[in-house]
């Protein structure tokens, strides 16, 4: 069932809780999410689908590395897929075929093979790799493109994704890959974009430009902020600007300044979610308060006591929180 049955079921819930509605209306309206086959599994074919993208990009990926030495060939390979997922996309809309997670899974592979198609000819007429920053850029750019005209999430999600990645990591350069990825330069422009993204979706610019049939872009904006910004926040926090972890380090005076910037950050957005009512902004929040709670307790306790007396402590703190956490949503 997807969160928006979940959410329009509970509610339903509530009213006869409320008394605003009979049992035998309760039932009626109930009857109509819960009994629904196709939305209790909706996330499975999404997890599914998303799971066969992976593979079958590193599929591809394998193939061409060690099969083909072509690159006219690859070429030719990447363009007749992209164009191929297309037609039957609009294949499949012109004959009415109603399957949404299919046709989304064979855009996102399009636009995939799309970009990969432009880094190819790029190479062939160029021979070399020069301003790959730019078509870096011109590929997220087709991707907006795309997921807006084909109001796809994932290629949105692929977009939003790769364009924090792109500016972060100033194009993805990498020039310290040998060392460490990470330098207090690409945390900084990270955050700032994660937060950018985030700040988008809460105020639903996409649905004051684009309308009310793009309200799930939002969603997607400001998820894909807050979980990009926290996991840059919580890297930082284990390794700060360094190449090696929090409990192999002798001054941590660093990690203690980023791991309090991280717990402020997710306080801030608890506090946000609860005041505009944004259910995903509360969960992300709380579950990274606790991740935070957890990488901290390694930090402080994992080299000072035994194993197991670790973790008991880490199990019985663990199962204390889901007592918690249960008797809150009961009595919400």
């Amino acid at each position: 069932m997807s969160s928006k049955e979940r959410f329009i079921l509970k509610e339903i819930k509530k009213w006869y809780k409320d008394s605003l509605i009979s049992e035998e209306q309760l039932k009626t309206l109930s009857s109509k999410y819960s009994n629904n086959i196709y939305l209790n599994w909706q996330p499975i074919i999404k997890s599914i689908m998303i799971t066969g993208i992976v593979l079958v990009m590193i599929g591809f990926i394998a193939f061409i590395s060690f099969y083909i030495f072509s690159l006219y060939f690859i070429a030719f390979l990447f363009t007749l897929l992209f164009v191929s997922g297309f037609i039957i996309n609009e294949v499949m809309i012109r004959k009415e075929i109603n399957l949404p997670k299919t046709s989304a899974v064979i855009i996102a592979l399009s636009s995939i093979f799309l970009a990969c198609d432009i880094f190819t000819i790029y190479y062939i007429i160029f021979g070399n790799k020069h301003n790959y920053t730019i078509l870096f850029l011109i590929t997220i750019i087709i991707f907006f493109i795309i997921a807006y005209i084909k109001k796809n999430y994932i290629v949105l999600s692929i977009a939003l994704v790769s364009a924090i990645t792109w500016y972060g990591f100033e194009g993805f350069d990498f020039p310290y890959i040998d060392s460490y990825i990470f330098n207090i330069n690409n945390y900084i422009r990270v955050i700032l974009m994660s937060t950018a993204i985030f700040l988008l979706g809460i105020t639903d610019v996409n649905i004051k430009i684009f309308g009310n049939k793009y309200y799930l872009f939002s969603k997607i904006f400001y998820s894909v902020g807050i979980l990009y910004l926290n996991i840059v926040l919580a890297i930082m926090s284990i390794f700060g600007t360094y190449d090696t972890v929090i409990l192999f380090k002798d001054n941590k005076i660093e990690t203690i300044t980023y791991s309090i910037i991280f717990l402020i950050t997710n306080i801030i957005m608890l506090t946000l979610g609860i005041k505009i009512k944004k259910m995903s902004i509360i969960k992300y929040s709380i579950f990274f308060i606790l991740a935070n709670m957890y990488i901290r307790y390694f930090e402080y306790f994992y080299l000072s006591m035994n194993s197991w007396i670790f973790f008991i402590i880490l199990g019985v703190i663990t199962i204390l929180i889901g007592i918690v956490i249960e008797r809150i949503i009961q009595n919400s």
